[in-house]
């Protein structure tokens, strides 16, 4: 149970290597967090871990979230840099991504793994908020990622799994 919060015993003595680590390999650290690798693994984990679950990790997140809502409402942009949204999927589960938002926005600390899984979710090319050839449903995803952020949430729920590459399958 503890180790889908951050523990109290991972490692104290960072370096600005590690802090550096952190940033540059999120993506791959937040895949490991979602599938439920102990944040006190590895030092790059560890402080991955508190980044992602410090008030300004939990705004940020809060934030990304809150910018696809807003697109999700706006029409399409021709010939935009950035990479694609299925809106469709937004509107459907707005009030699902608006929960989980209270949870992220709440007073109450929150797993690692929950926000982990809110972070792949959110930067995920090939996920079901950016790929409509994704065949999961970005509802579930969300609801699942907002019940792992219950630090006793324990194992994922039936019919809703994560792989080894911390993708929502």
């Amino acid at each position: 149970m503890t180790n889908n919060l951050l523990l109290r015993s991972a490692p104290h003595d960072y370096r600005p290597w590690d802090g550096f680590l952190a940033r540059v390999l999120a993506p791959s650290l937040d895949r490991q967090l979602a599938t439920g690798s102990p944040p006190g693994s590895r030092r790059a984990l560890a402080v991955r871990a508190r980044r992602i679950l410090s008030p300004a990790g939990r705004r940020e997140l809060t934030q990304g979230w809150n910018h696809v809502l807003d697109l999700g409402r706006r029409p399409p942009v021709p010939r935009t840099p950035r990479g694609p949204l299925c809106r469709s999927r937004v509107t459907a589960a707005d009030g699902d991504v608006r929960e989980m938002l209270a949870v992220l926005t709440g007073a109450h600390p929150i797993a690692v793994r929950g926000a982990a899984m809110a972070s792949v979710l959110l930067t995920d090319g090939t996920g079901p908020l950016h790929s409509r050839r994704s065949p999961l449903d970005l509802g579930d995803a969300v609801r699942e990622a907002t019940r792992q952020m219950n630090p006793f949430a324990g194992a994922p729920a039936a019919g809703a799994d994560w792989d080894s590459e911390g993708c929502y399958r």
